[in-house]
């Protein structure tokens, strides 16, 4: 994800109630609400050296779970 300290600081940077997960769909959608575009860039790479704690770890598995249920709280109708 890349984006300008200006317009990071302008939709109000990352939302501290998503702990762990779901922060950068948040952000994201946050951006394309303010009128900010979005863009996938398919031929750019990037290696995610993924813990998936969320499979083994309960405590993990509630943080994802309490993130996805606010993020579609909070965008019910909305797409990224």
């Amino acid at each position: 994800m890349f984006l300008t300290a200006t317009v990071f600081r302008n939709v109000g940077g990352f939302d501290e109630k998503f702990f762990m997960y779901c922060e950068d769909a948040d952000l994201c959608m946050r951006l394309q609400l303010a009128g900010f575009s979005t863009l996938l860039l398919p031929d750019v790479h990037v290696v995610h050296d993924a813990r998936r704690a969320s499979h083994y770890s309960l405590r993990h598995l509630a943080w994802h779970t309490h993130s996805l249920i606010r993020f579609f709280y909070r965008y019910p109708f909305h797409r990224l």
